[in-house]
């Protein structure tokens, strides 16, 4: 995204909310997990990098406050920030060793609970009345196992996501019992380790960007961060997730929605095309 991201951090790219707000992204996902049931939010961040999100999410001063005097909505939303402001905490990343280790910066704050995992440059609009993470919250409550997000795609996606295979878990709809985890795989290993039965051929579940764990994944990224396992040279997290899978049940559920990826131009248009569309309905 450069060069604007000299100017802002993506996660503070402008986008139109549902609600008729202009909002930064980074507040969209917050009230997201707020919205499915989440009471506090880590935030990791580098070095330095707190400053920005402790400025916007803050009560206003006299003079700004003043400003939007007369204007309900306005107000109501300088409040909103205040509130969640309390929910939030910061965490420093140092140095910079990869998502994995991003996740990993968290399991002090986690203290032992179980964590809904959340990018910061992904954002996503339900297809139903519950929102993405709170259609997999529930199923995190039911099986009380580690439970990802996934989302069917074509195999010329593949290159951009983790992908998974498994089977349809018995009785319940959409959620799969995951048997294997890959990182951005090929074609060809998709086509013969990945596939599953019931989708369209040369379809596959990839990760949607949210992910409610069991605290068992920070054992997993500690021993990767021990060990030195890297991909790339960072710690990521699918490789953890993938041991995971290894030691105890672990669940896909496909999410009834999409999701948005601000983080590149095309999926930063996409972004707000979609949430224009619906705040035409």
């Amino acid at each position: 995204m450069f060069p604007v991201t000299r100017a802002v951090r993506k996660e503070l790219f402008p986008i139109v909310d549902q609600d008729g707000l202009v909002k930064p992204a980074i507040q969209i996902i917050v009230e997201e997990a707020v919205a499915s049931g989440i009471e506090e939010i880590c935030v990791v961040v580098a070095p330095g990098g707190d400053q920005v999100f402790r400025d916007y999410f803050s009560g206003l001063s006299g003079a700004l406050r003043s400003a939007i005097r007369d204007k309900p909505a306005l107000e109501e939303a300088a409040d909103q920030l205040a509130l969640l402001e309390k929910r939030m905490t910061y965490v420093t990343q140092h140095p910079q060793d990869g998502y994995g280790d991003a996740v990993l910066c968290a399991q002090a704050w986690a203290d032992g609970a179980p964590v809904l995992i959340m990018l910061g440059d992904h954002v996503y609009l339900s297809g139903e009345s519950r929102r993405c993470a709170r259609q997999l919250l529930e199923a995190f409550a039911q099986q009380q196992a580690p439970v990802s997000g996934v989302i069917q795609k074509p195999a010329t996606d593949l290159h951009l996501f983790g992908t998974i295979s498994g089977t349809l878990s018995t009785g319940a709809k959409h959620l799969y019992t995951v048997n294997r985890i890959v990182e951005k795989p090929d074609i060809p290993y998709a086509r013969t380790h990945l596939r599953i039965d019931g989708l369209p051929e040369d379809t596959y579940l990839c990760w949607f960007g949210l992910h409610a764990m069991t605290p068992d994944i920070f054992d997993c990224l500690t021993e990767l961060k021990t060990r030195g396992l890297k991909d790339d040279g960072e710690i990521q997290f699918t490789r953890a997730q993938a041991m995971l899978a290894t030691q105890r049940p672990y669940y896909a559920l496909e999410i009834y929605g999409d999701h948005y990826d601000i983080g590149v131009p095309d999926g930063y248009v996409r972004t707000v095309q979609a949430f224009a569309g619906e705040n035409s309905k």
